[in-house]
């Protein structure tokens, strides 16, 4: 990776006159609003040291009457896909300082938008520099190829682990909800490893921090050669690492951070010889937040220490239960499912139909446990039955019309759902099997692992269908 100085070589090269112009205030900024390169001239404009610019935004370094009106340039530069002029009055010294601010796009070679430039100028010398700041804008547009490159460096720097080129946890955050929805969305699994130097205190106590160092530099190297190019690593902070491990599900991860737990063990790293580090491994379930799968990575981890460290711990999908814990309430020997706002898709037709099914199973429920007889409670699971098959229906069209790459798959779960419940339904009617069991199937299995663990993968795709349905 090239360094600042270089990157910095390279916009000189490319706007040449803004650069040597003292007055003016020059920025780069991603297109979520996050400055990725500012010259000095912008510290002064921002109030803030250049090198303390980068990865924030307007709203972390600006005054909220500036953020309000730059925000408004910024997006319809973006929006527009050309250049906006707003004149902002700032503080510089004690003294009000009124300036021309331009957002322009910025394209790469195959004119899509990839970041906005930001010029300042102050506004008595904007007549006398008009000229040579358009002279220029042409200049960088004729350079843009340079600019791209110069673009993605940066970009890459404010993502970066400075010491170790691993991802920064800024980086993984942005990252890891796409890829929890690329999962749904493909019907692929999805692991977390978490990795922790053993003893690393130690080395930083015993040998320095350079020393340490160089073991962290030396590890995310292992890391990365351990896995593949479409797995992450990143660096989460002092000797913690996360890969992030797409298409990957929990055994195949654990056989992994075993072969890697060896590799590191035999290695023979610079300054300190041996190394061991623990591991916890989690695979993502659909019921739970990223944080949460995160938590249980990291209770895997801290087993993996508290049991006498250099080994791989493991954390198993929780029990459905423990995944609604707080949404279901004791009934009995059953349980009643409390209906949360957390288990809305967004689609109407569908969140009704969730939420009838819910409530006509915890009707069910009641008649199970009141002195009403098996008559009424068999008669409220025939309709609760019949529910499930229209909603079962009704969900296969609309996943068809979103073009659900799992919806075959989908569709056989139905099925063999559908099958089972037919089955118990006719066992109970020739007085085999208590209504109760029929209500145990079609409450836990149907209801609550289905509906509320399969179904939540397609929720992702609903939300990219409205997006992309919406007009502009």
């Amino acid at each position: 990776m090239r360094s600042p100085e270089f990157d910095l070589a390279d916009l000189e090269g490319i706007l040449p006159s803004f650069l040597r112009h003292s007055g003016a205030a020059v920025a780069l900024k991603d297109l979520d609003g996050r400055y990725l390169y500012a010259n000095e001239g912008f510290s002064a404009f921002a109030d803030r040291p250049a090198d303390e610019l980068v990865g924030q935004s307007d709203e972390d370094v600006l005054p909220p009457d500036l953020v309000a009106v730059l925000g408004s340039a910024h997006d319809e530069a973006l929006q527009q896909r050309r250049s906006i002029s707003v004149e902002v009055e700032i503080s510089i010294d004690g003294r009000r300082v009124l300036f021309t601010s331009t957002h322009f796009p910025v394209f790469d070679d195959h004119e899509r938008l990839i970041a906005i430039g930001v010029v300042a100028l102050q506004a008595a010398t904007k007549a006398q520099e008009a000229h040579e700041a358009k002279r220029a804008l042409a200049r960088a547009e004729s350079k843009n190829a340079r600019l791209v490159s110069t673009l993605r460096n940066l970009e890459e720097l404010a993502l970066t682990d400075g010491l170790t080129g691993a991802w920064n946890r800024r980086r993984f955050e942005e990252s890891v909800e796409s890829e929890i929805h690329r999962a749904a969305r493909e019907c692929q699994p999805l692991t977390m490893m978490l990795v922790d130097i053993d003893h690393f205190k130690c080395i930083n106590d015993t040998l320095g921090h350079d020393a340490g160092d160089k073991v962290l530099v030396e590890l995310a190297g292992l890391l990365r050669d351990s896995v593949r190019r479409s797995d992450s690593v990143t660096r989460w902070g002092g000797e913690e690492f996360v890969l992030l491990l797409p298409n990957t599900g929990l055994t195949a991860a654990q056989a992994l951070a075993e072969r890697i737990r060896e590799r590191i063990e035999k290695h023979s790293f610079e300054l300190v010889d041996r190394v061991t580090a623990s591991f916890g491994v989690a695979e993502f379930v659909a019921m739970e937040s990223w944080a949460d799968w995160m938590r249980r990575g990291d209770q895997a981890l801290y087993e993996a220490k508290e049991n006498g460290r250099n080994q791989v711990a493991v954390s198993h999908p929780p029990p459905l239960t423990t995944a609604l814990e707080g949404d279901v309430r004791p009934a009995g020997n059953f349980v009643k499912l409390v209906w949360k706002n957390r288990f809305n898709s967004g689609h109407a037709l569908i969140d009704a139909q969730h939420e009838g099914l819910v409530r006509a199973a915890n009707e069910l429920l009641v008649s199970v446990l009141s002195s009403r007889g098996d008559d009424h409670a068999t008669e409220l699971s025939r309709q609760l039955i019949r529910d499930i098959r229209q909603h079962f229906s009704d969900e296969e069209s609309l996943l068809g019309d979103i073009d659900y790459s799992c919806l075959s798959q989908h569709r056989q779960e139905h099925a063999a759902l559908v099958t089972k419940a037919n089955e118990l339904a006719a066992s109970v009617s020739r007085g085999e099997q208590p209504v109760a069991e029929l209500f145990q199937f079609l409450a836990y299995e149907v209801i609550m692992r289905h509906m509320l663990g399969s179904d939540r993968h397609y929720f992702p795709m609903l939300s990219a269908a409205d997006q992309a349905g919406s007009p502009a």
